[in-house]
């Protein structure tokens, strides 16, 4: 094309657009110069970063969920109602098709985990085929428990570039870091967030500490690993910073979850990591009971004396203790309550829909609150049972349940080989770490509701694309040594990034 004609068309378009920018703005509308600055905004980030598009809105939107959390979540732009989660996936997606198209090759990988989790998707869409007419854009939203899986998909390509690899990386590195203080800080101040981070009365950061607290857990294996591979005692802070977290928040899940990923560890002898865990949590102790003995009031109006009954009450399921603690006298109440709507789930769906669910869009709470809350049953809100497979099993019925249990499957059988990988290399791996930190949130999933909205389901999926895609690489390595591909030259290992670790002297 002619330079000058090029040109001409440039101005030409660009003229039209400020115009039209300038008449929605004298009507005190932004959508399209909001659309359009943001647009700019992110292309010249890419140009700058040398990112793509796709993983650059992926990795600040997984770093704003690990931030922010719920204020995050809630941010879209005016008049359009698309979240960050869903405008990642969007421009994901499309990316992918893109990629595809031109490379005639699926963004999928032919591995057990991905085809198990296509079928899962598959019955899924099906399922809402049919409840989208009967229940509409509530039965949408309940989707969500299914398509937030499609950041596996997405992590598994971002993996497959080393820039794109390094980007989410990084975003997830720098999210556990900021995401630790900014929580214990929340917890303390959340009206000083409220009042000073808005944006037209939409929080930036507003703090959910149940799901808050599986990504604590996630965050502490995180750094970890790095500081078992470096040995720099630095990543010990953000470490310390994550495992405070998880101590301190009101989730009792998070505990529960930190012990069930530490089992992972216990189970292949990985004293490495182990360590360091005792050493802080021995610290950490001893700090709670010098500070409340140095504390001139009660003792049970101490941080040591909360956190023991916040122990104790973790059993307490016929709430036959008596606590002390203010803001803990609902415990057992609230183990009671998880405890009646689980019941009431899996009898209304064994009844009513146990091979196909109850469906997207169906009140779970419906029958609950019917015989526990009596004549108050109008003001529950809550649609999930705080349980993220007797959600998939109320929603998509045993063959929905049976292929979750399936991917958990095929999840505790790569984590177990990379542990033992971990247990005899001679340099750590951080494939075993991620899994245990995938897990760790997955736990959690079980107690609260962290996986049926995009703040805990973005970084668990995306953290099991990223282990799942680095299990395959390494088993695709060990059978070109296997086959006899060449002698296996020695390099020096990157211990700071995850996809250059060796897994083996």
């Amino acid at each position: 094309m002619n330079p000058s004609l090029r040109n001409g068309i440039i101005i030409a378009v660009g003229a039209i657009v400020a115009t039209a920018g300038g008449w929605q703005i004298a009507n005190e509308s932004l959508l399209l110069t909001g659309a359009l600055g943001g647009s700019l905004l992110l292309w010249l980030g890419s140009r700058a970063t040398g990112v793509p598009i796709d993983a650059l809105i992926g990795g600040l939107v997984i770093a704003g969920y690990l931030i922010g959390n719920r204020g995050f979540a809630q941010l879209n732009v005016p008049n359009i109602p698309l979240l960050p989660g869903e405008a990642a996936l969007a421009v994901g997606i499309l990316s992918a098709t893109w990629t595809a198209a031109i490379s005639k090759q699926l963004p999928i990988r032919r591995d057990a985990l991905n085809l198990v989790l296509i079928a899962w998707l598959c019955f899924g869409v099906c399922r809402l085929g049919a409840d989208v007419p009967a229940h509409g854009i509530v039965a949408l939203r309940d989707f969500a428990i299914l398509y937030y899986a499609s950041f596996f998909f997405l992590a598994q390509a971002w993996w497959e570039e080393p820039i794109k690899r390094r980007w989410i990386e990084g975003c997830l590195t720098v999210g556990f870091t900021v995401g630790a203080p900014t929580f214990l800080a929340f917890a303390r101040w959340p009206d000083f967030f409220v009042d000073h981070f808005s944006i037209h009365g939409v929080p930036l950061i507003y703090v959910k500490s149940d799901v808050q607290g599986g990504l604590l857990v996630a965050g502490t294996f995180w750094f970890l690993h790095r500081y078992v591979a470096t040995g720099r005692p630095g990543w010990l802070l953000p470490a310390a910073l994550n495992l405070l977290g998880v101590a301190l928040s009101n989730s009792r899940a998070a505990l529960v979850a930190f012990a069930g990923a530490c089992v992972w560890l216990a189970l292949y002898r990985d004293w490495r990591s182990l360590r360091p865990i005792l050493v802080m949590g021995a610290m950490g102790l001893a700090g709670l009971f010098v500070a409340a003995s140095l504390n001139q009031s009660d003792w049970k109006e101490s941080l040591a004396y909360r956190f023991y009954e916040s122990v104790a009450s973790i059993g307490d399921v016929q709430g036959a203790r008596s606590y002390d603690t203010a803001d803990l006298a609902d415990k057992p109440d609230n183990n009671l309550f998880r405890l009646a709507w689980w019941r009431a789930v899996l009898v209304e769906t064994w009844a009513d829909g146990r091979w196909l669910g109850l469906g997207f869009g169906y009140d779970l709470s419906g029958q609950f609150t019917r015989s526990y809350y009596f004549d108050n049953s109008d003001e529950f809100r809550a649609r999930s049972p705080h349980n993220f497979p007797l959600t998939v099993f109320g929603r998509m019925g045993l063959v929905g349940l049976s292929i979750l249990l399936i991917c958990l499957g095929i999840m505790a059988a790569r984590t177990r080989h990379a542990g033992r990988i971990a247990a005899d290399a001679a340099l750590p791996t951080a494939e075993f770490m991620v899994w245990v930190g995938a897990w760790g949130i997955f736990f959690s999933a079980c107690f609260g509701v962290v996986l049926e909205g995009p703040m805990g389901a973005s970084i668990f999926w995306t953290l099991l694309g990223l282990a799942n895609a680095a299990a395959l690489d390494r088993s695709t390595s060990e059978s070109d040594r296997t086959i006899g591909a060449g002698p296996d030259l020695p390099r020096a290992p990157d211990k700071t990034e995850l996809p250059r670790l060796r897994t083996a002297p």
